[in-house]
């Protein structure tokens, strides 16, 4: 075992305080109250839909600094219809305000979370990208929640994107920056404007929150494959 989220499942019998252990080959969920039918073993497989995505909760301090604290957001769709999710922080850090407000941040001691979660995310979204690319091949049709994958492209919101006009597509996690609208973590993506564009830049931008996509790694893999 490599290590163990604390969080929630929500199955037939409603929501329960559960506990993740991760193995290589899967995870089992355990009722942190002893009261449910044992462990609830799950391979990598059996993993449905994942989202992951990372936040920072921050506070001011006396002093002119922020304490901040990293979280870790995961929440996995099982085959049987459980869900889990879990909302775990790392060690807090504080920072003077005004580098804060630069975007930066002092650096925080190693984190237990994200490395369990990394080894969540690496063999689920090997196992989703293959379905993805086996679908897409086949002609059909792969949701990303908001986003839908084509053999031509992406559709956001009733536009078609081709492949080839998407110039970058990433997670990323702002902090602090000047445009508000910006902030926090999101799928980005920029893509080439066959007329018009944005703010008179021969470009498009999407910002969709990170929580909304669902296996958002195996979205940004395949726009990667596709795209050059």
């Amino acid at each position: 075992m490599h290590g163990t989220l604390a969080g929630e499942a929500v199955g037939p019998d409603g929501p329960q305080a559960m506990t993740l252990s991760v193995f290589g080959d899967g995870v089992v969920l355990t009722e942190d109250d002893g009261t449910g039918s044992g462990p609830h073993p799950y391979r990598w497989a059996q993993v449905a839909r994942l989202w992951c995505a990372n936040d920072v909760d921050g506070s001011h301090a006396p002093d002119g600094m922020v304490v901040t604290q990293w979280v870790h957001v995961l929440r996995m769709e099982f085959t049987d219809g459980t869900v889990f999710a879990s909302r775990m922080t790392d060690p807090p850090v504080a920072t003077p305000e005004a580098v804060f407000l630069s975007g930066r941040m002092s650096p925080s001691p190693p984190s237990a979370i994200a490395p369990l979660v990394d080894r969540i995310r690496g063999p689920v979204t090997a196992l989703h990208l293959a379905r993805a690319r086996g679908s897409l091949a086949a002609g059909e049709e792969v949701e990303f929640g908001p986003i839908t994958a084509t053999a031509d492209g992406l559709r956001h919101d009733g536009k078609d994107i081709s492949w080839h006009s998407i110039t970058s597509c990433r997670y990323s996690v702002v902090i602090a920056d000047e445009d508000e609208s910006e902030l926090g973590a999101l799928l980005r993506m920029e893509y080439r404007a066959a007329e018009g564009g944005t703010y008179g830049f021969p470009f498009h931008w999407l910002r969709i929150p990170a929580l909304d996509v669902p296996d958002m790694d195996v979205l940004i893999g395949l726009v990667d494959e596709h795209r050059t």
